[in-house]
């Protein structure tokens, strides 16, 4: 299971992967409901570490604008992003299915892999529902899912979806051969639940900034070490998480 840490900056990337973070996710937390960073930030990130490093871009929730959004992911993959998420609010079905194949399109002949994105308290947004995911990223030929939130007010994704829904979705997803990301004000409290479940990655801000302010902190490399720790003792079993149900 690999931690993924949310950056907005260059000097915030470099303290992900100082604290171990697998992947370093470029967004700009500065637009609505999360959005794209600026090439040349995306540009300094990814050229500042090896290939191997797992560099995402994060494109947030989406316009229903196709052609912008097939160009965006063709600018991550120009980029040598490692993936794409792309989200979705405010969205019919139908239309967010066309932009994904309009985007997987865009991405033929790059190694840039695409995520297709839903949030757990889409309802709040009249958004796309989440237990839709699978089915979008399957009919996409998205190379993985995420579910993430919106709401940035103390609630976090086990607010909005609980254990087993996720559990389900993520298996599924897995069973089609997809990656799996979870992702949304997650803390080491949740981690237990997170194991559980197992997506192939686990998304955090906050939980790794200073004073735990994912707006006005900065990502503390420190913080990094301790959750990646965290992480790793249970899924490597030295935490036991199977008997904690809570």
């Amino acid at each position: 299971m690999m931690l993924m840490v949310s950056v907005q900056n260059l000097a915030e990337a470099r303290e992900a992967v100082e604290g171990n973070a697998d992947i370093v996710d470029v967004k700009n937390l500065d637009e609505i409901f999360i959005g794209a960073n600026y090439p040349p930030v995306i540009k300094e990130v990814r050229e500042a570490f090896p290939k191997e490093r797992h560099v995402s871009v994060t494109l947030g929730s989406v316009p229903e604008a196709v052609g912008t959004v097939a160009l965006a992911v063709y600018g991550a993959a120009v980029l040598k992003a490692t993936s794409v998420k792309v989200g979705f609010v405010n969205m019919s079905y139908d239309t967010a299915l066309r932009t994904l194949k309009e985007c997987k399109k865009a991405l033929k002949g790059f190694d840039t892999k695409l995520i297709a994105a839903t949030f757990a308290d889409s309802h709040l947004y009249n958004g796309i529902d989440p237990k839709l995911v699978v089915k979008l990223a399957k009919e996409s030929e998205s190379d993985g899912i995420l579910i993430d939130t919106l709401t940035k007010d103390g609630r976090n994704l086990f607010d909005f979806m609980d254990e087993p829904t996720l559990k389900s979705l993520t298996d599924e997803a897995k069973d089609l051969g997809m990656s799996t990301a979870l992702s949304g004000a997650l803390k080491i409290s949740n981690f237990d639940t997170l194991v559980r479940i197992n997506p192939d990655i686990v998304g955090v801000r906050g939980a790794v900034c200073k004073g735990e302010d994912r707006y006005n902190g900065r990502v503390d490399a420190k913080a990094v070490a301790n959750v990646k720790n965290e992480l790793d003792m249970r899924v490597e079993g030295k935490i036991e998480v199977f008997n904690n149900t809570k």
